[in-house]
């Protein structure tokens, strides 16, 4: 006799929406595919299911009455694993693109919307696209509750446990290596691996940043040498906060490292965030033009997250805009985005500055920056953040293993 427990598949979705007539194409498109589906037609009824089951996937119309879905969102932000994400509205596509930003920013790795009336070959697309596990680099890291303090943090750096890693930088049109990038990393045996937004703001609480940002130099600057003789024209970059731009000795700290490494200015780019550089105006202009008389690079980066970015670029020396990766993630399937993405390339270019895209996850997106004349980029579609000797030894092996894939296609598509 068969059994006749109810096994619930794998991939569960939570239908939400007050028409049950829409309601119920979503389910039959849901069945076909063999998910299980349930369906709600108001919030409480979606906050009630979300209770006792876990879906894989959760369809939220925007419109649900009282309670609309952006409320339904903020509720699916609080739970420990948030389902994929599929919007669905009858509202204006700049509506539903800042639905699925909202979704992003709530927690969602995956969000996606749909255009009402839905056409069901894309609505099975959405449906067939697995959740992300969150275990993957590319998300943002699991909540921690450990609490870190100053004196952990001066202990991890008098024993040596932060250091540099370095995410390559490479030329669009040519795939060719150009620089990388340097970023702090501690290796706690206490905590494991801390990302920096978790300790850089108790470096500058702790007066360590100045020393911090030193030893980032100087791993930049040893990296670079080494590669100089292979790789011409090769630059680091390395982050320069508030801190750093109001010192006025900094200028000749960053001299003498280079010189005492037979490095030249040009292998130094600085990369300065628009808050950074506003917050103390006059003393960062003093600091960076010096540092540019030196021969270093200045980089602006996080462009178009700041409130003055345009005041800012140009009043202040700089060589290099970076686009920061908010606008590039998602930017070949929101207009809104990629309107943002093309302007930046254009304002770069502009000024006669390089365009530099960070962020970049996707081959398909590189090769649509490439096509808006974006110079550089870098993100895991090129490689994830790598320590000094796997660096030198994906170095070795970029153009044998990686560059023709990349720059072999012929065809190139971007929104």
């Amino acid at each position: 006799m068969p059994d006749s427990t109810i096994v619930q598949p794998k991939q569960s979705v939570l239908i939400v929406d007050d028409d049950p007539i829409q309601g119920q194409l979503i389910k039959d498109v849901c069945s076909r595919i063999g998910y299980a589906a349930v369906f709600a037609q108001s919030y409480e009824s979606a906050a009630a299911a979300l209770t006792s089951h876990r879906f894989s996937h959760v369809t939220i119309d925007l419109a649900l009455g009282e309670r609309d879905g952006i409320e339904l969102i903020r509720l699916l932000s609080g739970l420990p694993e948030m389902p994929r994400v599929i919007v669905i509205s009858g509202c204006e596509q700049r509506i539903l693109n800042a639905a699925v930003r909202l979704a992003h920013s709530a927690g969602a790795c995956d969000a996606v919307s749909l255009p009402k009336p839905i056409e069901l070959k894309a609505l099975r697309e959405a449906l067939m696209v697995q959740p992300c596990d969150c275990k993957s680099m590319r998300c943002a890291e699991p909540r921690k509750t450990d609490v870190i303090t100053i004196d952990d943090l001066k202990e991890g750096f008098a024993n040596g446990e932060i250091f540099a890693m370095f995410q390559p930088k490479i030329l669009l049109t040519t795939g060719k290596l150009v620089g990388c990038e340097a970023l702090a990393r501690w290796n706690s045996p206490k905590f494991g691996m801390v990302a920096p937004d978790r300790f850089i703001s108790l470096a500058e609480e702790a007066g360590l940043i100045k020393p911090l940002t030193l030893l980032m130099l100087r791993e930049a600057t040893e990296l670079t040498r080494d590669l100089l003789p292979t790789v011409p024209g090769f630059s680091a970059a390395v982050n320069f906060s508030a801190t750093l731009l109001a010192d006025p000795t900094v200028p000749e700290d960053v001299e003498t490292i280079l010189v005492d490494r037979k490095v030249p200015g040009s292998s130094l780019m600085i990369e300065v965030t628009e808050t950074t550089a506003m917050s103390d105006v006059a003393k960062a202009m003093d600091t960076l033009l010096r540092l540019r008389i030196k021969g270093f690079g200045i980089s602006m980066d996080d462009f178009g997250t700041g409130y003055s970015s345009m005041s800012v670029l140009a009043q202040m020396p700089f060589c290099e805009l970076k686009i920061d990766r908010t606008f590039i993630k998602g930017c070949l399937v929101d207009q809104d985005l990629w309107k943002v993405v093309t302007s930046a390339v254009a304002i770069a270019r502009a000024y006669n500055m390089k365009a530099v895209a960070e962020g970049i996850e996707d081959l398909e997106t590189l090769w649509a920056l490439e096509s808006i004349g974006c110079h550089i980029g870098q993100g895991y579609a090129i490689s994830k953040a790598l320590p000094r000797s796997e660096f030198l030894q994906w170095t070795d092996n970029w153009e044998r293993r990686v560059r023709d894939s990349l720059l072999r296609i012929p065809e190139r598509k971007h929104a």
